[in-house]
């Protein structure tokens, strides 16, 4: 298992991360408590933590695949913000 990371500046990331869990609670296991939410996939898990404007996003997945998940949570997180437009940077993160 592997994880990579993404600091998501927006205007409203509990707004974002809220939209987005319960978007995939239709399909995934879905927790969602204040300011915190995970979502669990088939082959790993995807987390979020909301502060002021930064939505910092986790990714829990076998190596191969890690790519394929960045790419679908960063579409998610830019469809479910709308017109604002988020920078979704990942990187690796050591455990």
């Amino acid at each position: 298992m592997t994880v990579s990371e993404a600091y998501v500046s927006c205007a409203n990331p509990v707004r974002l991360m809220t939209r987005l869990c319960r978007h995939w609670s239709h399909k995934f296991n879905v927790q969602l408590a204040e300011g915190h939410g995970s979502v669990a996939f088939p082959a790993g898990t995807c987390e979020f933590a909301a502060e002021a404007s930064l939505l910092q996003v986790s990714l829990h997945m076998p190596e191969d695949n890690q790519a394929r998940m960045q790419q679908v949570v960063a579409e998610h997180l830019q469809r479910m913000a709308g017109t604002e437009t988020l920078a979704v940077h990942w990187r690796a993160r050591l455990e």
